[in-house]
C-alpha cells in the first residue's frame, strides 16, 4: 500500500471517527449528555490550570479529572460504553445474513417478493435459479425498456425529514462498522432515489430525489442485513441481536405458503441512496476486471466489470444541474468509472460514451436502488495505461472476448461463470441486462425492444 493511500486511510478513520461522534450527538440524547458534560469538565479543568494558585485548586483540577476519567471509560474515548466494538473485555463483531427473521419465519433474502406497485410493473428476481450471485436482485425488463426510450425523465427534490432509528442495536452496528477500521466509513452525503419504479415508467409525474447521507444508509441498508455476535463467558460467539427482524417486508400466504414482501411504504423506512454501476469496454472491446480491495465499504475482495459507486450530492452541480434525471446519472457512472482507473482527466469523454441501460433493487440491501449502464473507451487508453486509483481498485485486467454486437455479452457471461469471477451483484445486473438486450435483436422483438437493439449496437461500434 502506498504512503499516499496509507495517508486517506488514516485521514478517512480520523475523519470517519469525527462523523460518529456528531451522529450519536444527533440522535442518542444519553450520549449527548455525556459529551456535553465531558467538554465542560475539560473545559474547567483547562481552566483551572491556567488559574493554577492555591491547593484548592489542585483539587478541583484533580476532581475534574476524574470526571472526564469516569466518562471516557478505560478505553479514552468519547464513544459510548454500549456501543464500543470491545468493552469489558467482550468483543462485538457484526456479519450479514442471507435469512430474514420476521417472528416465526425465517426466510431467504432471495425469496422476498417486489412491493405491489413494482410486482405490478413486472419485477421479478431472474438469477434465483442460476445462483450466480450470494445476493439477488428485482428487475423488470418493461422498466428497463422505458428508462433507455423515454425522450426526457424530470426530477424533483424532496426535503422531508425522515427518522430511521428503530433501535439502539442499529447505533451499535454503525459503531462497529466505523471503529474496526477496516472498511472506509466517512459519512459522505449522497443523491437518494426517494420513489417507487413507477416514475420511471410514469411521463406524467418527475422522480423524487432526496438528499441523504452514508450513515443513513448504514443505519438501515446495512444494518437491517446483519446479526451483531458478542463473545460470551466461555470465550465462544453467541448471537447479539438479529437486526433483520427491522428488513421492511410484511407477511403473505398464499396457497397455504409463507411469503414476505416489501412493505408500500418500504421507502420511508430505510435510505435509498442511489448505487450507480457501468460495465466497461476497453479500446480493445473488451470488458474491464477491476479487483476491488479489501478496504472498500461495499463489494471488498470481488470484481467489478467497470465503475460502481454511489450517485453523489455533489454530482447534481458538478453535472450542471440537468432536467433530465438520466443525464445525472450518465455522469455520475462517467465519474466513477474514472475515479476508479485513474483516468480523472478525461471524465468529458467518457461522458459522452456512457449510456443508461437498466434499474434494479438490490434486496439485500433492504431493495436499494441501482442504475446500471455500459462505457465505452472511445479514444481512452483503459487498457493501454492499465491505470487503478490503488485505493479501492488494486488490478486491472479485460474478459478475453471481443465484444463487436450485443449478442457478443452471451459469451463475457460465459467466461465469467466458467472461471468462477467473484462478480458484484451490479456488475452482473450490468452484465445481465446487455444479454437481455442482445435478444432484442430477434424476429419476434417488438418494436420498441428492436430499437433498442439498434441504439445499443450503434453505441458499441462507436457510431
Amino acid at each position: 500500500m502506498s504512503p499516499s493511500v496509507k495517508a486517506l486511510n488514516l485521514y478517512r478513520n480520523v475523519r470517519g471517527r469525527w462523523s460518529l461522534m456528531l451522529f450519536f450527538f444527533r440522535w442518542d440524547k444519553d450520549y449527548r449528555k455525556d459529551l456535553i458534560t465531558t467538554i465542560l469538565a475539560f473545559t474547567i479543568l483547562v481552566y483551572e490550570i491556567w488559574s493554577w494558585m492555591t491547593i484548592y485548586d489542585i483539587i478541583a483540577a484533580a476532581l475534574d479529572a476524574s470526571i472526564i476519567a469516569v466518562q471516557l471509560g478505560g478505553d479514552m474515548t468519547v464513544i459510548p460504553a454500549d456501543y464500543r466494538p470491545s468493552h469489558g473485555g467482550i468483543p462485538y463483531t457484526a456479519a450479514n445474513s442471507t435469512y430474514i427473521s420476521y417472528h416465526e419465519l425465517s426466510v431467504p433474502m432471495s425469496e422476498v417478493l417486489p412491493a405491489p406497485v413494482e410486482n405490478a410493473l413486472g419485477f421479478c428476481n431472474p438469477v434465483s435459479a442460476v445462483k450466480t450471485c450470494k445476493e439477488s436482485p428485482l428487475v423488470s425488463d418493461r422498466v428497463d425498456d422505458a428508462l433507455m426510450l423515454r425522450d426526457s425523465i424530470p426530477w424533483r427534490e424532496d426535503n422531508t425529514p425522515l427518522n430511521f432509528v428503530f433501535s439502539r442495536h442499529q447505533l451499535r452496528y454503525i459503531a462497529i462498522r466505523v471503529l474496526n477500521k477496516l472498511q472506509h466509513t466517512t459519512n459522505g452525503m449522497l443523491m437518494a432515489f426517494q420513489d417507487t419504479a413507477d416514475a420511471l415508467v410514469d411521463a406524467s409525474r418527475p422522480v423524487t430525489l432526496r438528499k441523504a447521507w452514508y450513515y443513513d444508509g448504514l443505519l438501515t441498508l446495512e444494518a437491517f442485513r446483519s446479526r451483531i455476535f458478542r463473545g460470551n463467558l466461555q470465550h465462544e460467539t453467541e448471537v447479539y441481536t438479529d437486526l433483520t427482524t427491522y428488513f421492511p417486508v410484511n407477511r403473505e400466504t398464499t396457497g397455504g405458503k409463507d411469503f414476505l414482501r416489501f412493505r408500500p411504504d418500504f421507502l420511508t423506512r430505510v435510505s435509498m441512496h442511489t448505487g450507480i454501476t457501468s460495465l466497461l469496454l476497453t479500446e480493445n472491446r473488451r470488458v474491464a476486471l477491476l479487483y476491488q480491495g479489501s478496504t472498500k465499504a461495499v463489494g471488498a475482495n470481488m470484481v467489478c466489470l467497470g465503475g460502481s459507486g454511489s450517485l453523489e450530492y455533489k454530482d447534481m452541480k458538478r453535472a450542471g444541474t440537468p432536467k433530465n434525471f438520466r443525464d445525472l446519472l450518465v455522469y455520475a457512472m462517467a465519474r466513477e468509472v474514472c475515479e476508479e482507473t485513474g483516468m480523472e482527466k478525461y471524465l468529458d469523454e467518457v461522458r459522452a460514451n456512457t449510456m443508461v441501460t437498466g434499474f434494479f433493487r438490490w434486496i439485500d440491501r433492504c431493495g436499494l436502488p441501482e442504475f446500471v449502464g455500459l462505457t465505452r473507451a472511445g479514444n481512452v487508453p483503459f487498457a493501454k495505461q492499465r491505470t487503478i486509483d490503488g485505493d479501492e481498485v488494486i488490478r486491472f485486467e479485460e474478459v478475453p472476448v471481443t465484444v463487436n454486437r450485443p449478442e457478443d455479452f452471451h459469451a463475457v457471461l460465459a467466461y465469467i461463470r466458467t472461471h468462477e469471477i467473484r462478480s458484484a451483484l451490479s456488475s452482473f445486473m450490468a452484465l445481465n441486462r446487455m444479454t437481455v438486450i442482445a435478444g432484442y435483436g430477434a424476429e419476434s422483438a417488438t418494436p420498441e425492444q428492436k430499437e433498442i437493439y439498434r441504439r445499443v449496437s450503434n453505441f458499441i461500434a462507436g457510431s
